[in-house]
């Protein structure tokens, strides 16, 4: 186009430039970014798998992570410099793909809406233009990728897991005839790997998509993933006291059964909850009441158990198919229910914490006072901690407890409505009618048409502490049980036999028992108020 040499302002939102030859050329400027319309509705084409993929993509990294964090801190301890720096050299990989993958996501939208003062033509910020036919009035904005939560049909992914449980199976039988023993180790070879990725992990969002209709709660995905995260971030911290510190604290007079049994009945059951429910914790600010808490709490259960499962049936792979197959079905059925049910019972404990009066507004202006009283405390020792050039302390607005309520109140942001293509999170087409607008901002409850009045169930406590203690206390049980069950027989003189007959028979009646509770809470919870 020549040396553009010249420039001269043409009017409002347009550009005269001048080449060499002095020729005129008129260009549009960009129109600037605006607030997100409240009205906006976005369209999204539903994909019901992609959910699984990004759980699997997640979890490879977080457990393997978790083992990298673990080598930095025995380094430390151990005053050993090179697991500290191998531990650290292959975190930073692992951090930075999990950032990668759950980084996010904002969309540019570009709205051009029929407008007889508007123009046909819309410059636009990477170059080029938009051309309408007729004459139109252009916007664009930002807006965060706030789609609801889509799992596949709880009937088809049950149908796959009992699919996975059938195949281990017949690679068990291939095993019991001499003549057929070379074709099972063959065909085991080849499908280890996709039965350990799918054991792990299907279960997990079978309970996943199972529990959210059944709850009947609309759920952001980025959100729901965020719990799920969570859940899984709580089994480090989990892993380590079991590891490290809860061997260290039983006597060493004890013999290895009670050392075990300790370990099971007493650490596990307490840490693993203890953190759960810290877990649980992080997401106050969004929990708005016991239904929402049993909700975040179950989520975390299972993001725990996701990291539990990848360790537990990738060890089982050693013992052959039927191991894998066995481990598979009791984990699956029997401890991702039982650790999402425990968490949940904790989770809405919080939640009815939550419904104290004024509890968001005391917590949030609490942490403004912290924060404020320390920015406070620095300038006063002479640290220009704001950049304002005076030491006179924070320089904001400082609110009283009843001006940080109405505040919260005015400021609730509203956002754009998304609209989901064949999402369905329940069995009443009502409730998926509704389902696919979900207003963000709001987190209205779509299921709240769909609970009958005469639903029965168990409900958990409203203490913080009681619900703990009966979460602490049914992990113990399991787990105690479940060890007592094989231990016994064999004290008693049994052979391996009849021990695992006694141990199988009593693990069905656990896995029995925390689906009827499982049945049981949700019921109750649904009667709650959202």
């Amino acid at each position: 186009m020549g040396d553009l040499s010249d420039t001269v302002i043409a009017m409002e939102g347009e550009r005269i430039l001048i080449d060499s030859l002095n020729r005129r050329f008129r260009v549009k400027n960009t129109v600037p970014l605006s607030p997100t319309p409240t009205t906006l509705g976005i369209y999204r084409k539903s994909k019901p798998w992609s959910v699984y993929f990004s759980m699997v993509a997640t979890v490879l990294p977080a457990f393997f992570l978790m083992y990298a964090s673990l080598f930095i801190i025995l380094g430390f301890v151990e005053s050993e410099p090179v697991l500290t720096l191998s531990g650290a050299m292959c975190s930073l990989p692992l951090s930075f793909l999990l950032f990668r993958l759950h980084r996010p996501r904002i969309i540019h939208v570009r709205l051009a809406t029929p407008d007889e003062s508007g123009s046909k033509v819309h410059a636009l910020p990477e170059g080029g233009s938009l051309q309408t036919p007729s004459k139109t009035a252009f916007s664009r904005f930002i807006v965060k990728e706030d789609s609801i939560l889509e799992t596949p049909p709880s009937g088809q992914l049950w149908l796959f897991f009992s699919f996975t449980i059938i195949l281990g199976l017949i690679l068990t039988s291939l095993f019991l005839f001499g003549e057929t023993v070379a074709l099972g180790n063959t065909m085991f070879l080849l499908m280890a790997i996709p039965l350990w990725l799918v054991g792990f992990s299907l279960p997990v969002l079978a309970w996943w998509g199972s529990s959210t209709s059944s709850i009947g709660m609309p759920t952001k995905r980025r959100e729901a993933e965020s719990w799920l995260i969570a859940g899984m971030a709580s089994a480090f911290p989990a892993f380590l006291f079991n590891s490290l510190i809860a061997p260290e604290i039983i006597p060493s007079s004890f013999p290895n059964w009670a050392v075990e049994l300790s370990i099971l009945a007493i650490s596990a059951p307490i840490f693993e909850e203890l953190f759960k429910a810290l877990a649980v914790a992080l997401f106050i600010p969004t929990i708005t009441g016991p239904r929402k808490g049993f909700q975040i709490g179950f989520t975390v259960g299972l993001g725990f158990a996701l990291i539990e499962n990848f360790q537990y049936i990738g060890y089982s792979l050693i013992g052959g198919p039927l191991s894998i197959t066995i481990t598979i079905l009791v984990r699956g059925v029997g401890s991702i229910p039982g650790h999402a049910v425990w968490t949940a019972i904790s989770g809405c404990a919080i939640g009815w914490m939550i419904t104290e009066s004024d509890f968001k507004s005391r917590l949030t202006w609490r942490a403004k006072s912290a924060a404020i009283g320390t920015v406070d405390l620095i300038e006063s020792i002479g640290i220009d901690l704001d950049g304002d050039g005076d030491l006179s302390g924070f320089d904001g607005e400082r609110r009283s407890l009843q001006e940080e309520a109405v505040f919260i109140e005015e400021n609730t942001s509203i956002g754009p409505t998304w609209l989901t293509e064949g999402a369905s999170a329940s069995n009443d087409p009502e409730v998926d009618k509704k389902q696919q607008f979900f207003n963000h901002g709001f987190g209205i409850s779509y299921g709240s048409t769909a609970i009958k009045a005469d639903l029965h169930g168990i409900k958990s406590p409203k203490s913080i502490k009681k619900a703990l203690a009966l979460a602490i206390s049914g992990h113990a049980l399991w787990n105690g049980s479940s060890y007592a069950s094989f231990a016994i027989p064999q004290y008693l003189g049994a052979g391996d036999s009849v021990s695992g007959l006694v141990s199988l028979i009593w693990t069905v009646t656990l896995i029995l028992s925390i689906l009827a509770a499982a049945r049981s809470l949700m019921n109750g919870v649904k009667s709650l108020e959202s």
